[in-house]
């Protein structure tokens, strides 16, 4: 019963949502603030409606970016991120999938006016031509940009291997990358549950990049020691949040429906061998 009423509840908040959401981007198209606006005042609250509860500290230091391009990273779990996340979202920032996202009913029309930056992983060419776009604009701080380097959901899975491509931008466009860590969560959620738990997510300190010539081994094997370092702070952090938000979930008799796994070793072997 609990799953169906939550089901209509968000069907009307979606319905309401996208009108609103029309209206925005219909106002100001392309502009890097629909996103924030979106995000905070229509996708957030839904975190609520599902039994999330979602703690998020702002550090100090994310006064200094506010008004400067920077790169975020997330860890992806599930279509519900969208939901679970949309606290971090801060002013000024898009976010870059693929190009199909553009032909999700409804969500399609709001990605791509909000100014959502849209990349097709089927042509090289044009997803290269895509990025190097990106970093000019990131470079003259028109918007910062959120990149998930896993690339696609773990899906309870444990982390999987990042990509890449977040460095790289970051390194290009000369402006920082900051990680932005959440707790597992999609291992503990149930639609016919009331309380699903909680959600602890915390940003990193930034890290900058010096600029990298892709035609020099030393700088490919540095790039791929960053990124490792990189993934490497997320399965950490991860473990130090989920064992915060077990305490938590104790104390309000929230049990684990699966056990959370923290890094997806065998997913991310077996994508360095297919490389």
């Amino acid at each position: 019963m609990l799953k169906y009423t939550r089901i209509i509840l968000l069907v009307l908040c979606s319905i309401i949502g996208f009108l609103v959401a029309f209206l925005i981007i219909m106002w100001r198209p392309f502009n890097p603030k629909n996103t924030y606006v979106i995000t905070k005042y229509f996708l957030a609250p839904v975190a609520k409606i599902v039994g999330i509860k979602v703690h998020i500290e702002y550090p100090e230091f994310l006064k200094k970016y506010r008004e400067r391009g920077v790169v975020y990273t997330g860890n992806h779990q599930s279509n519900w991120d969208i939901v679970a996340l949309a606290h971090c979202i801060l002013p000024g920032t898009v976010a870059i999938g693929k190009k199909s996202l553009a032909w999700v009913p409804l969500f399609g029309i709001v990605y791509v006016w909000s100014g959502c930056v849209r990349l097709d992983r089927e042509n090289k060419t044009k997803a290269m031509a895509t990025m190097n776009k990106v970093s000019q604009d990131l470079h003259n701080n028109r918007y910062s940009i959120w990149i998930f380097p896993e690339g696609t959901r773990s899906k309870g899975k444990g982390l999987g291997k990042f990509k890449n491509g977040p460095i790289l931008t970051a390194a290009q466009a000369q402006v920082p990358l900051i990680p932005i860590v959440s707790s597992s969560y999609i291992n503990n959620f149930d639609m016919n549950r009331w309380n699903n738990g909680h959600l602890i997510i915390e940003y990193l300190e930034p890290v900058e990049y010096p600029e990298y010539d892709l035609k020099k081994r030393e700088d490919v094997k540095e790039i791929k020691k960053q990124t490792n370092e990189l993934r490497e702070k997320y399965v950490a952090k991860i473990a130090e949040l989920d064992a915060r938000v077990k305490v938590l979930n104790d104390q309000e008799g929230v049990t684990e429906i699966i056990p959370i796994v923290h890094d997806n070793d065998e997913g991310s072997a077996a994508a360095e061998k297919s490389e």
